[in-house]
């Protein structure tokens, strides 16, 4: 069974364009979005109406999905100057959405398992098993990554959110980072995809893939479009390094 998976599209239209190019390629079995289609970016009812309609490709929430369909920007208090930036975007993103839309994204499952064999688990999130808005970073100790997919069997996991992608085994475990398709903060502008195949008796391979695009007409849509410092997200876009390196999320 060959699985194709990408995450945190973030309302980039472009690179998206980019990634589903070369995913239809790969001639998979399936097709999984990992989260994050809207939000930082300038084009959210686009890339919300690429999906809606496709029975093809599993869809599954991020984080910043459900601070738009659930109105966070309304029901909890910024923790800090920027969640200020990104509730002004919430609120923006949502006014350009349409009801069907909003539905769309807080209706989307929050994780999934694929099972080709018995006994051999594929468990698929966006954040961490347990939290949408937490975190696995390339950076954390073994120690760290057992602490947050602890109670988790599966003997392969994906995962977007942390805008870089890797591959990393932890005690038997192997845990595959998908993101991103719309910035990379991990010094590579280019989006990526990952490729997993089971080919049996407890065998996965893994790939990381990533395709180039023409980032600097996508930046300028970023720059001049209509979200609050939309220059921000734009060097993002054309670098692959998140716009505040001292004050990283993840």
């Amino acid at each position: 069974m060959k699985i194709v998976l990408y995450s945190d599209i973030h309302a980039q239209l472009a690179p998206l364009d980019a990634v589903q190019e070369a995913v239809a390629k790969e001639n998979a079995d399936r097709e999984i979005v990992i989260g994050d289609l809207v939000m930082l970016g300038p084009e959210p009812v686009e890339v919300v109406e690429r999906f809606m309609w496709r029975k093809d490709v599993d869809v599954l929430a991020g984080n910043l999905d459900w601070w738009v369909s659930k109105r966070k920007d309304e029901t909890d208090p910024p923790k800090n100057e920027h969640h200020v930036w990104l509730y002004e975007m919430v609120k923006k993103t949502r006014e350009r959405l349409s009801a069907e839309q909003i539905d769309y994204l807080d209706g989307l499952m929050w994780s999934m398992t694929i099972t080709p064999e018995k006994g051999h688990d594929f468990f698929i999130f966006h954040a961490t098993p347990d939290d949408i808005e937490d975190a696995i970073p390339l950076r954390f100790t073994d120690e760290e990554v057992k602490e947050k997919i602890k109670g988790t069997d599966a003997e392969i996991m994906a995962f977007g959110h942390v805008h870089g992608p890797y591959v990393r085994e932890v005690d038997g475990q192997t845990l595959v980072c998908t993101a991103a398709v719309g910035m990379n903060w991990d010094g590579d502008y280019r989006p990526a995809y990952s490729v997993v195949e089971y080919e049996g008796d407890g065998k996965w391979n893994v790939e990381t893939k990533r395709v180039a695009y023409d980032c600097e007409a996508q930046a300028k849509k970023n720059e001049n479009g209509w979200m609050p410092h939309g220059e921000r997200i734009a060097k993002m876009v054309r670098t692959g390094e998140f716009w505040n390196p001292a004050h990283m999320p993840h």
